[in-house]
């Protein structure tokens, strides 16, 4: 699990609150494993699921913690801010679903709703980058990559995969 290279772009708080996520995420069975890129990319695997649950990366110099959540209904408003975050970033290209077969009980993914009611649907193939985390929220990270882990072995009992 050699994630020094990430590790050493860190400061010694980032390097606590990362190595708390992914000793957390190592835990639920998920192993890092580096992007074939030139950036600094380590992406979650776990070959009982074989789903990725989270990424580590560095991008412009600043740790970037990219996740997926969408077996969660409830979560705090850093989250929900997340996911409409992304959604404008690309300008609202990449919402609704792609119709990729994958969604076999219904659409997976994220829903924004705007206060004017515009809603915005994000596909749970894609993680969300967090806005900076702190300490504070490593409890609802965690809690988060539980829940999402539980709903990938549901589908491996189901055959769903």
């Amino acid at each position: 699990m050699d994630l020094e290279e990430f590790y050493q772009c860190l400061s010694a708080e980032d390097q606590n609150i990362y190595s708390e996520i992914a000793d957390y995420a190592i835990n639920l069975g998920y192993k890092p494993k580096k992007a074939k890129t030139q950036a600094i990319n380590y992406v979650f695997n776990n070959h009982k699921t074989k789903k990725h649950i989270m990424k580590f990366s560095i991008e412009k110099g600043n740790p970037i913690l990219k996740m997926k959540f969408y077996a969660s209904k409830d979560y705090s408003y850093i989250f929900h801010e997340s996911i409409r975050a992304v959604i404008e970033e690309y300008d609202y290209k990449y919402t609704g679903c792609y119709n990729c077969g994958k969604c076999k009980d219904g659409l997976e993914g994220y829903e924004y709703i705007y206060s004017d009611g515009r809603k915005y649907f994000r596909c749970g193939g894609e993680l969300i980058s967090i806005q900076p985390i702190t300490h504070k929220e490593i409890p609802e990270i965690k809690e988060l990559l539980n829940t999402q882990h539980r709903y990938y072995l549901s589908k491996v009992r189901k055959g769903l995969q």
